[in-house]
């Protein structure tokens, strides 16, 4: 009886351990505190050298108890998925790692959700301008909090992870892992027979394959939230989204079926991704990741500007001895680390494009971060500097086509079953949403007010819809109407510019529309395509009447506004001498370089015709 006694916790211990007990695989982790982790998970690859554990621990990601090799005891207070931002402070942004970022990434927009959110207040009248810093985390329960709350709540970073596996086109939030989770095809094999045994006995110690955390951002970790919306990722590619089901277009060319189930039909991808250049060639990580700052919406977040790398003359460069310590870090684990280089200079932060650089012959050239192919960068035409141009935005002229929905409807159904995606759980009634007509062309155009003058940017339907809040107020005909634009960088950019027609002569560019606009005998007349809307008496897909002064709060920003009369005219007076001379190059250029003076040496043919 007594020898029962002593040998029963014996047994106890020895199956609450690993059985790996042959060798001592103790490794030393931060700070210079031992390891055990690696008894019982030995062999384990597939890490970055970075995140090598032989080198920064397990624990340091995990937590947990690393000085026991009793399974229980090991596992208690362990994190399974590090880096979403519940824990990333104390895992991947802890002092020994990455200090800071986690609380960056707290106020980057893509954790807030801020413009989202005031757009969204301000189409649903609950404050009176989309302006104010806002939390999707501290979003209430009103008409506009649970509209976010049904439809696009999913997207924030702060949407914890919970289940293993790699970034999908349906993976939306993960902290950290959103952009960093790489998954090898030997570790989702893993994940695989990890998946078919942990319910019959052995566990993850018999793994010996673990997904790779790095800077290899890839433009899948993007497209989750990015396909939405504005649809940015899609753009980019050249796929537009349609109501078509997979039914339609079974057996035809030039579509695709999303893992949502959408269906996008291929049109035309941007410039700068047929060269081979992935999002993070562009976007930098104090853009991706916030740097500190708390903004209202998302281009006050964006650094880096199509000119920072299509300049003309010399521009402003740093050798690696200016660079701040993410970015050096961030050029020697891409391998773009040479001292003798000189880099960019982004103009908005003073920061360097750690994948820019003008090379020994003085031409300037850019290293995709992924592929490390070696591109020439284009410097900007004539027509783009030019004096009348020069307050253009460089997408205004470059953008092939923009996604464009007119004549959407939403409304609260409460007999609908829902889902919360903020606290990710099923509710009792939803919104639903009718969307119009699918559109993929140029986009209008309008003005940006900034403090050091404006800019002419590119804009689409942000929302020309009707809101009917009635079921969930309770309020009879409690029904609003908005006919919002909003600013737009298509990401559908093309070498060769848009002629000069495209926005002179083009009502839709102009803010009038679809339809026909005409010039004859010296007046211009337009007929529209689509017929006025009873809200509000303008055509179905304009943002202001011809030739009639813009209205108030029709835009999703403060700064943004379409043309006034005075500017309408100035588009049509050089779109009036477009309907004869096209883009007759000696005549345009003249015009660029000085309009006035030759509108004075007009011929007789043009008094006869301009009157």
């Amino acid at each position: 009886m007594k020898l029962a006694i002593l040998i029963f916790p014996i047994i106890i211990l020895f199956l609450g351990s690993c059985n790996q007990t042959q060798k001592n695989n103790d490794i030393s982790g931060f700070g210079g505190k031992t390891e055990k982790c690696l008894q019982c998970h030995a062999g384990v690859t597939g890490f970055v050298e970075s995140h090598n554990p032989e080198k920064i621990g397990c624990s340091s990601c995990h937590l947990g108890n690393p000085r026991s090799i009793v399974k229980d005891a090991a596992h208690k207070n362990m994190i399974l998925i590090p880096g979403n931002l519940r824990n990333a402070k104390t895992t991947c942004g802890s002092l020994n790692c990455h200090p800071g970022i986690a609380e960056r990434i707290d106020s980057s927009v893509m954790s807030t959700m801020s413009g989202i959110i005031s757009v969204n207040k301000f189409a649903f009248d609950e404050i009176k301008e989309p302006v104010g810093k806002f939390h999707i985390e501290k979003i209430n329960d009103s008409a506009a909090g649970s509209h976010l709350k049904n439809l696009c709540a999913s997207c924030h970073l702060g949407n914890e992870k919970k289940n293993l596996g790699p970034v999908t086109e349906l993976r939306r939030g993960g902290g950290c892992n959103a952009c960093h989770l790489n998954y090898s095809s030997n570790a989702i094999s893993e994940l695989k027979k990890y998946e078919s045994i942990k319910t019959t006995g052995p566990d993850s110690a018999l793994l010996k394959f673990h997904p790779s955390l790095s800077i290899k951002v890839t433009n899948m970790h993007c497209f989750g939230c990015h396909s939405r919306s504005g649809r940015i990722s899609t753009n980019y590619e050249g796929w537009h989204e349609t109501d078509l089901t997979e039914k339609d277009v079974r057996g035809k060319k030039g579509y695709r079926k999303l893992e949502d189930g959408r269906i996008f039909r291929f049109v035309q991808p941007d410039v700068h991704f047929e060269k081979g250049l992935a999002c993070i060639d562009c976007h930098t990580s104090y853009e991706i990741m916030g740097d500190g700052q708390s903004y209202e919406h998302k281009e006050q977040q964006l650094q880096v500007v199509c000119s920072d790398c299509h300049f003309s003359g010399q521009p402003e460069t740093l050798t690696t001895v200016d660079f701040d310590y993410e970015s050096k870090k961030i050029a020697q684990l891409s391998g773009a680390f040479q001292t003798s280089r000189r880099f960019l200079k982004i103009k908005k932060t003073g920061r360097p494009l750690v994948n820019a650089f003008i090379d020994a012959s003085g031409e300037a050239k850019l290293v995709t971060k992924l592929t490390n192919d070696t591109l020439k960068l284009l410097s900007p035409a004539f027509e783009c500097t030019a004096a009348p141009h020069e307050n253009i935005a460089c997408q205004t002229c470059h953008t092939a086509w923009a996604p464009q929905c007119i004549g959407c409807h939403t409304t609260f159904e409460p007999g609908t079953a829902g889902y919360d995606l903020l606290n990710n759980k099923p509710v009792q009634g939803s919104w639903v949403e009718f969307h119009g007509e699918y559109l993929a062309e140029f986009p209008s155009l309008g003005v940006r007010e900034t403090p050091g003058g404006k800019e002419i940017v590119t804009v689409i339907p942000g929302m020309i819809l009707s809101i009917d809040k009635s079921k969930f107020t309770g309020k009879q005909n409690d029904l609003i109407f908005k006919r919002l634009f909003a600013p737009v960088f298509s990401h559908t950019i093309i070498k060769k510019a848009a002629g000069c027609k495209t926005c002179h002569n083009n009502p839709l560019a102009i803010g009038y529309g679809r339809g026909n606009l005409k010039f004859n005998s010296g007046n211009w007349s337009f007929q529209p395509k689509y017929s006025n809307s009873d809200f509000d008496g303008l055509p179905e897909d304009a943002w202001i009447g011809f030739l009639k002064e813009p209205g108030k709060n029709i835009a999703t920003r403060k700064n943004i506004r379409p043309f006034t009369v005075t500017e309408q005219k100035k588009i049509l007076d050089v779109g009036a001498c477009l309907t004869c001379h096209g883009n007759d190059k000696k005549i345009m250029r003249a015009m660029l370089e000085d309009f006035e003076r030759v509108k004075l040496s007009k011929t007789a043919a043009c008094k006869a015709y301009l009157k």
